[in-house]
């Protein structure tokens, strides 16, 4: 498969359903990576994957920071936009792959992103390009699922009932330590865990939402047709078992990794 054909890929799965409603469920996460980073006004700050912009963009433009969001799937901008008018704030929407981010070196005060990047497939090349455009002295910040964790893992029941991508690694890998370290090399990086709390009245009921909001759920059931029920016995028993409620309702934690990296100044 080639990168065009990845890329094509890739943006067909954020596409489907409806990412704008599974990010509120994770939208406190951005706000946390906001205070970690110190973005103050003034500052220029790019969210890498920024969906439709309510977990970083949004807030961070609201902070008074000159924001640029960008994101591989354009088709999320016209909810990010709204959500930036109904805040009365201005944010520079730009459709870009984060293996190939079409910005000036060292441009940005600020780069953060919350369970965006880690799904590129050239990993390593993602993670130069986040060094890339972030200047000397600045700070990157994510969010990204542990290996373990319930993220991750449900990527891992929808992908056994799928064939793998051509040379795919985990997005898990960037909630490893060891590996960001990998990733990101040159950068004085320090770490903490935190949670997700999913909540919905039901197991059922939430993995109806999923079905009906995931990409990769709706593309899945497009691409099994006769195989979708299994995958979807497999999701809910996984559902159950994550399911941490005794009152018949669900609480599922997501833990995920912080991560900051401080870009060394140089000149």
């Amino acid at each position: 498969m080639t990168t065009d054909e990845v890329r094509t890929r890739n943006r067909a799965v954020w596409a489907a359903g409806s990412w704008d409603d599974i990010a509120e469920l994770v939208k406190g996460v951005g706000p946390k990576l906001l205070d970690l980073a110190e973005v103050d006004p003034g500052m220029e700050v790019l969210d890498v994957a920024c969906g439709s912009g309510s977990s970083v963009a949004v807030p961070a433009a609201e902070r008074g920071a000159r924001v640029v969001g960008s994101d591989l799937t354009p088709e999320h901008f016209d909810a990010a936009e709204r959500r930036a008018t109904a805040a009365g704030v201005v944010v520079e929407w730009v459709e870009a792959d984060a293996e190939d981010l079409p910005f000036e070196d060292g441009r940005f005060d600020r780069v953060l992103s919350t369970f965006g990047h880690m799904f590129a497939p050239d990993q390593d090349r993602a993670g130069a390009e986040l060094v890339r455009v972030c200047k000397p002295g600045g700070s990157i910040a994510l969010a990204t699922w542990t290996p373990d964790g319930y993220g991750t893992a449900l990527l891992d029941v929808i992908g056994r009932h799928l064939p793998p991508a051509p040379g795919s690694r985990s997005p898990g890998r960037w909630g490893d330590p060891d590996e960001v370290r990998r990733l990101l090399p040159g950068l004085e990086l320090t770490f903490h865990r935190d949670q997700v709390d999913f909540r919905a009245p039901s197991v059922d009921e939430f993995a109806r939402f999923y079905d009906e909001k995931f990409g990769p759920l709706v593309m899945a059931r497009q691409a099994l047709g006769p195989g979708w029920p299994a995958l979807r016995d497999d999701v809910l028993a996984f559902d159950r078992a994550c399911n941490t409620a005794s009152d018949g309702s669900l609480h599922i934690v997501g833990e995920y990794l912080v991560t900051l990296g401080v870009k060394p100044a140089t000149g």
